[in-house]
């Protein structure tokens, strides 16, 4: 201990000794290390960390965690994303394998909630709050006790609307009630029901949504108070619901999965066998009794952003190690730099008697102390750079909430790349400096020092590979940039420049279904009157907010078994096709008269007309929705172009678009698009306005451009592409600076026979051209490798790219074209000065 003690203060001496080394070293370490740290500590937060409940692993969770969001669908085969609640009260009566299940809503709500007879929560009358619906057996299942109060109850959900009691969280507590312990038996207004606060969740606890803090628990039975207007607790294929269960002693996931399919099926064939909502053909029947639960490790909870960002998240982790090791070849040039200037330091040290184990420890003492250093800075950047990276999450997901820095794990692997880094780059120049002859050493003259031509090939060696890896990162970078190009400019079809969508929840409101045209024609012709807009209409759901697609029939035909008879399907109003700048083929649009007297027509794009009917013409002919509770049949009136609504990538599919007076199924949550004559985003603020003008109480889930919905929806590329161009550039900056110190350490080294070349009549520019030339050949073959790793590359990502492939030209002849510069220029200045040397000068510093 007293030794390694004695090795750390001569490193600490000898390293302030030199503090331009110090200072390079440790600001590429702690880029290339907090790079590392703020990648990962994002993936632990998303993909590895546990649930901070009790025993995490002996949870199993029976729908996918990464599913979110209400679906109405259960005759497509395969494995259950979410449940109903129907289902799971069927599966809880029926548990054998579990000691205890809960259900949770899948999307929290975000509402607001008012503190019942006490001052607002907010200057605007009330804190807007994440709602999740519950089970009883939320908190039990979990181990999660309160830290003031009481949790529910297994019986407090049994009876619908019995029981209005709400759990907060511990940070919505002190953030909204003041941290106040008289919250307890306090009431919150929220939807329509009063609901009183009977405890407080312990700290750190935010439910079992990774990524999504909760700030109240309700009751499931609740839902109509909380969400009204709304029935999720009756249908049988209404899908809004994660559930969990907490496996029994001497229970294997493998055994709970069997018993929980055998109960499922038979629930799925009383329901298909008792005729109400059974698919009204064999195929769907088939269908839905092929269905079953994948049941899986439930430790890590749900997460909507796990499927979203695994893969870019790995793909940048890939990107930021190679990083790193390009900041280690860096850093082991100027070591060896440094090295070569301390030969007949470690010489005399040598003939002193110091063994060469000695010497290896001393210098590797200095390694670990400057990665230390570095990673030390690295985790300060790591911070702030994961508020970055949150940021841009945050901008393709609401209410995101991660705090991914805080992490013991990410403390551990800050502190074991530290020490990996400090022996990649420290080794190797330990190892050379301790091989040195002593007497060879001591004889020598500075200039002419053993082991100066091996550093220079070794030198000469990493610069190769700084250049190899950076190609690949520029490659990379150029490849996800163009793909997002391409992507964000894809044709739509539609005048995406002037749209702007606001979604409303009338259903919330307390419109019934019946009256939801009459409102939407009332706020489309309020909008038509404000300024700067030359056009409205409704939709059912928006665009690129998600799609509707069900087996159809034509003309009540009879369907063969190799047809694909599905359709994606959109419900519109008047206006919808000259609003969005979509074509009218053939036939006639929905008017006012269709949707006033709610007439059962609807116009199919060319996709649908081409794949149904051919070179006929579909007008007159009958289009029927079977989707088994609301067979519903339209008549075609119109032919439109085809255009893109919900997804850029991939062909279009065939859509039909029915008028929204005659709905298929529930309406929920419509949306107002308007066309604007300039930016749409100046009548923000006159449309919200607008909308309240029609109704105080409608709310407003959210207002957007069409251009800022697409931006989101392309969030993990634009991810990929910011940070990648970020990396390469990064990357570059390192190989240049490791090129030019190799170049002015063999321009330095060659400066007796540069003057006597000059002497003897040589030019400027061939002295140039020889320094030039050695940069190029090390550019060179860097490149050449680069090629063969960038093929490599292309065959790992190509399936993340749009509109190219991974052998791009113009991706990969700029990324040449842009390391080939750069290390031109950082060769070029010691070349220069090299070739302006004084002959006379140089000849006497010999």
């Amino acid at each position: 201990m007293s030794q390694l003690w004695q090795d750390l203060r001569y490193a600490v001496r000898t390293l302030s000794k030199s503090p331009g080394f110090l200072l390079v070293a440790v600001l590429s370490l702690a880029l290339g290390i907090g790079a590392n740290s703020a990648i990962f500590a994002v993936i632990n937060a998303v993909m590895l960390r546990t649930l901070p409940v009790a025993n995490p692993d002996r949870l199993a969770l029976l729908t996918d965690p990464g599913a979110s969001g209400t679906n109405v669908e259960t005759t497509e085969h395969g494995e259950r994303r979410l449940l109903s609640y129907p289902e799971f009260d069927r599966l809880r009566a029926r548990n054998s394998v579990f000691q205890g299940m809960f259900a949770a809503m899948s999307a929290p709500a975000t509402l607001d909630v008012t503190e019942s007879g006490a001052t607002a929560a907010t200057a605007g009358g009330a804190a807007k709050a994440r709602v999740q619906l519950v089970s009883g057996e939320f908190f039990d299942v979990l181990g999660v006790g309160a830290a003031i109060g009481r949790v529910f109850t297994a019986q407090e959900d049994r009876a619908p609307g019995a029981n209005p009691v709400a759990v907060i969280s511990y940070g919505f507590w002190e953030r909204t009630l003041a941290g106040d312990r008289a919250a307890l038996g306090k009431s919150l207004r929220i939807g329509r029901g009063l609901f009183r606060v009977i405890g407080v969740a312990p700290p750190g606890f935010r439910g079992m949504l990774v990524g999504s803090d909760t700030d109240v628990w309700l009751p499931i039975t609740m839902q109509a108070q909380a969400l009204p207007g709304r029935d999720y607790l009756t249908p049988r294929d209404t899908l809004w619901l994660q559930v969990m269960g907490r496996l029994a002693p001497g229970i294997s996931i493998e055994k709970a999965r069997a018993g929980v399919n055998v109960e499922f099926q038979q629930i799925l064939r009383e329901w298909a066998g008792s005729g109400a909502g059974a698919a009204p053909t064999e195929k769907e029947r088939r269908g839905m009794l092929d269905q079953k639960i994948k049941l899986q490790e439930g430790a890590k909870g749900a997460s909507r952003l796990r499927d979203q960002f695994s893969d870019p998240l790995e793909l940048l982790m890939a990107m930021v190690v190679l990083v790193l090791l390009v900041a280690c070849a860096n850093i082991a040039n100027l070591t060896l730099a440094r090295a070569s200037g301390r030969q007949r330091e470690l010489g005399v040290r040598l003939a002193l008697g110091a063994g060469r184990g000695r010497i290896v420890r001393q210098l590797l003492t200095e390694s670990m102390l400057v990665a230390a250093m570095g990673g030390a800075l690295g985790l300060v950047l790591a911070f702030w750079t994961t508020d970055l990276l949150l940021a841009l999450v945050r901008r393709g997901f609401d209410g995101v909430a991660l705090d991914p820095a805080r992490d013991v794990r990410v403390f551990l692997f800050t502190a074991a790349v530290s020490v990996l880094t400090g022996v990649l780059f420290g080794l190797g120049p330990a190892l050379r400096a301790a091989r040195l002859d002593v007497n060879r050493t001591m004889g020598a003259n500075v200039r002419g020092s053993t082991g100066m031509r091996g550093r220079l090939q070794a030198g000469r060696a990493l610069v190769v590979a700084q250049v190899t890896l950076s190609l690949l990162l520029c490659i990379g970078a150029a490849l996800f940039v163009r793909s997002l190009h391409n992507l964000l400019n894809v044709n739509l079809g539609i005048d995406r420049e002037h749209l702007l969508m606001a979604r409303i929840d009338p259903v919330a409101a307390g419109y019934s279904q019946a009256a939801m045209p009459a409102l939407c024609e009332r706020i489309r012709e309020r909008l038509k009157t404000i300024p700067g807009v030359r056009d409205s209409a409704v939709s059912n759901d928006g665009l690129f907010t998600g799609d509707e697609g069900d087996h159809i029939s034509i003309d009540g035909g009879i369907e063969r078994a190799d047809d694909d008879m599905g359709s994606n399907w959109t419900l519109i109003g008047p206006g919808y096709l000259n609003t969005l700048g979509i074509s009218l083929l053939r036939g006639r649009a929905i008017d006012e008269a269709d949707m006033e007297r709610g007439r059962p027509v609807c116009v199919v794009n060319q996709a649908f007309a081409k794949y149904f009917f051919g070179d006929e013409s579909p007008i007159g002919h009958h289009v029927t929705d079977l989707y088994p509770t609301t067979v519903t049949t339209f008549e075609i009136v119109g032919v439109v172009g085809d255009v893109r609504e919900n997804e850029l990538r991939g062909k279009i599919r065939q859509r039909f678009y029915g008028n929204y007076a005659h709905p298929i199924g529930t309406l929920t949550a419509p949306a107002m698009v308007v066309s604007a004559v300039g930016d749409p985003v100046r009548v923000v603020e006159t449309v919200r306005r607008a909308l309240a003008e029609v109704d105080r109480s409608l709310p407003v889930l959210n207002i957007r451009t069409l251009n800022q919905q697409l931006d989101r929806g392309a969030i993990t590329q634009r991810l990929t592409a910011d940070l990648a161009a970020c990396f390469g550039g990064l990357a570059l900056l390192m190989a240049a600076i490791g090129l030019y110190g190799v170049m002015s350490y063999s321009m330095a080294r060659r400066t007796s026979e540069i003057g006597i070349r000059i002497a003897l009549g040589a030019s400027q520019g061939s002295v140039l051209w020889m320094a030039m030339r050695e940069t190029l050949w090390m550019v060179a073959v860097g490149v050449a490798l680069g090629l063969g790793a960038a093929w490599w590359l292309g065959r790992v990502v190509e399936h993340q790219l749009f509109g190219l492939s991974a052998a791009d030209p113009v991706a990969i002849g700029v990324a040449v074209a842009v390391i080939v510069c750069a290390a031109a220029l950082a060769g070029f200045v010691p070349a220069r000065r090299a070739a302006r040397v004084d002959p006379m000068a140089a000849l006497r510093s010999e």
